[in-house]
Parts: C-alpha cells; structure tokens; sequence
C-alpha cells in the first residue's frame, strides 16, 4: 500500500506536535509531502527536512503549482488564514486536519461547508481533547444519559502572559484584523485557552460530531495589556435546554491557576483538575459511583492518528470537523459584539520580573467569580 502523503502547512512553534512524530517514524504508513511555510527557518528540524529532500515552499499554492499532490494537508497557521487554506487545500483533493480555532470570521462557515461537501473529502479541527479517548468516553456516557440533565458547566483559566507572548514574531498576537484586513481575533478565549470554552460546547453536543449553541452568550471582556483584542474574559452561555455555562480566563493575573471543569448535571457531577501535577476527569454519580476518564492530554498526536485514520477509511468520520467546531466561532462572534473595557490604570502593576503586567487583586476575583457561579 502507498504511504499516505502529508503536506505540512506550517512548520514552527506548535506544528513540531506533527513535525516531530513524522520524522520520528511514528507513523511508518505516511511520509510527509512537502512543507509550506514563509519561514522555514522557525521549525528546529528544518535542516533535516531538507536533507531527506522533503520539499519546502513558502506557500501551499507553490506546492500545488508544481504539480504535487498530498491525500493529507495538516494546517498550523496564523487564524486569519485557516479559512481559505482549507478551502485550498480541498480544492486539490486533501483531507484537512487545522489547528483550532477554525477560522477568524464566522462568515466564512458556509463557504467552508460547502468546500468540504462539493470536495468529497474531510476536514478536522484540531480541538485536541475532542480528539482524547478521555473526552469521547466522557461525552459517550453524557449522550447516553448517565449523569441525566446538564445544570452547570463551568471552567476557569488563569496563563499570566508577558509582553513577549504578544510581541512574538508570528505578528498577529492579541489583534482583531490582519494587514488585509481579515479577522483574526486573537484572544484569550480564541487562542491559548480555546480548547476549555470548546469542550463545554462539545459536550453538549447532541451528536459525537456536534457541539451545542448557547441561545445566549454574555461577555465581559477586560484589557490590561497594550493590545487590540482583550486579555481578560468572563462569559455566561445558556442553552435552549435550560443549562447554563461560565467561562473564565485571564492573561492579567499575577499568580497562575491551571485548567479545572466543574460540569454538574441532575445526575452527577465532572470534575477535571491540573493542580498538584494530576491531570485527570472524574465523573461522580449521585448514588456514590465514580469514574476516571483519565488524562485529555495522554497523546497529543491522537488527532493526527484519527486524522489518518480517515484518509485510510472513508466510514471513519472526524470528531471534531467544521460543525463541531463552528459553535465556538460564533460564541467568539458573539461575545466580541459586547465590546472590550480597559482595566482602571490604577489597578495595573508590573511583574516581578518587569516583563509584563498584571491587574492587582484579579486573580482573587476571578477565583471568587468561578468558586461562586
């Protein structure tokens, strides 16, 4: 059997979750096509990629213009871009796996639909924990009825970042629009915590390949930092099924508080904590039953291994694809229309290390904000 052919479009930064494993032989069914990326140079491994003459471009486009082809196009790119790189990649009979978040401006929704339909081939977003065994055994046993009604789902995220999280080369950290002019809406909640607002609507989802729309989302959002989108958010979701939602994060606080969920349903209650070095999702039933789900972070790759699992079977559906994805799009459409407040400058203090900022006594708040509902 051939070996399925991947084109890596982006390389640096977090595309080494797919750089690394390829050319480590852990996947001995695929070989990598070709790599695009403007700036080779950022991935650790580009040497070497040259020296297996693995082809490397600065555009996708230029790979197709060459007449290669790929069955696979794992896209990391900047969000302003995931859009119509999908769509370029289906027109040239790839299957897509995108890093999250799906796209910048939930406009391009039913183009992309339609590019995946008209395509015959796939398109999977890489929410990594609806990827997880961890996740789709959790959300199995809330589709089947196990915990009965969901009540209250909430979760908080406390990253403090400093200025050169958002002075970073890729240039479009904490911006609203790129230079053309397209959405972007970097953020707390689009960005580095977006997995945890996601996986409340995942859940909810009434299909294994679906998530849940709030009938209503409202957003406070907050900046402390110099920059055009917001660094602070807390959002309220509720949903056509009486279930409400809080979502917490922060890149202004000065202490750090790791992921937790508290998703609380008529019949039980799911917990998830990163404190203490655990990182694990426990379920406890009303009548005293308990189940470990185990950790969402176990393999990083699990989306990958799904992905060309799907190239391989066309019955193998993805997870977590456009529509699964789409409802945090929105909700991020959605909360943006709220506006965004700058914090008092009389409550903004640097670090200790004089690299960045923080807002005095936020994280108190905020952890008072989620400890209360």
């Amino acid at each position: 059997m051939e070996k399925i052919r991947i084109l890596l479009t982006g390389i640096g930064g977090y595309a080494s979750t797919y750089v690394n494993p390829l050319l480590d032989g852990k996947y001995p069914d695929c070989e990598i096509a070709g790599c695009a990326d403007p700036y080779p140079t950022s991935c650790p491994r580009i040497d070497e990629i040259r020296e297996r003459g693995i082809p490397v471009c600065a555009d996708m486009n230029d790979f197709f213009a060459d007449g290669k082809t790929a069955d696979l196009c794992v896209i990391t790119t900047p969000i302003h871009l995931h859009a119509r790189q999908m769509k370029t990649a289906l027109s040239h009979g790839c299957h897509v796996l995108c890093e999250k978040p799906l796209c910048g401006d939930i406009a391009d929704l039913d183009s992309l639909l339609e590019a995946e339909k008209s395509s015959g081939k796939y398109v999977a977003i890489g929410y990594q924990w609806s990827h997880s065994p961890a996740i789709q055994a959790l959300k199995a046993d809330i589709l089947q009825g196990l915990y009965g009604k969901p009540e209250l789902l909430k979760s908080i995220v406390l990253w403090p970042r400093d200025r050169a999280y958002y002075a970073r080369g890729c240039g479009w950290a904490g911006k609203l629009t790129s230079a053309d002019g397209s959405l972007i809406l970097d953020s707390v909640a689009n960005n580095a915590t977006a997995h945890y607002l996601h996986n409340i609507l995942y859940v909810l989802g009434d299909t294994v390949d679906s998530s849940a729309m709030p009938t209503d989302v409202k957003a406070d959002l907050r900046r402390a930092n110099k920059i055009e989108n917001y660094d602070t958010c807390t959002m309220h979701l509720t949903f056509g099924n009486g279930a409400k939602a809080l979502f917490i994060a922060s890149h202004a606080t000065d202490k750090t508080y790791n992921p937790v969920f508290e998703y609380r349903f008529s019949g039980g209650t799911v917990t998830y904590t990163e404190q203490d070095g655990r990182r694990e999702i426990i379920g406890t039933l009303t009548d005293g039953t308990v189940k470990n789900y185990g950790n969402p972070f176990d393999d990083a790759t699990a989306k990958l291994t799904r992905a060309v699992a799907a190239v391989k079977d066309p019955t193998v559906k993805p997870v977590c694809g456009i529509t699964a994805a789409s409802a945090h799009a929105k909700v991020i459409a959605q909360a943006q229309k709220s506006g965004i407040r700058d914090f008092a400058p009389e409550t903004i203090r640097e670090n200790a290390k004089g690299t960045g900022v923080y807002v005095e006594g936020l994280y108190e708040e905020l952890m008072e904000t989620y400890e209360k509902a």
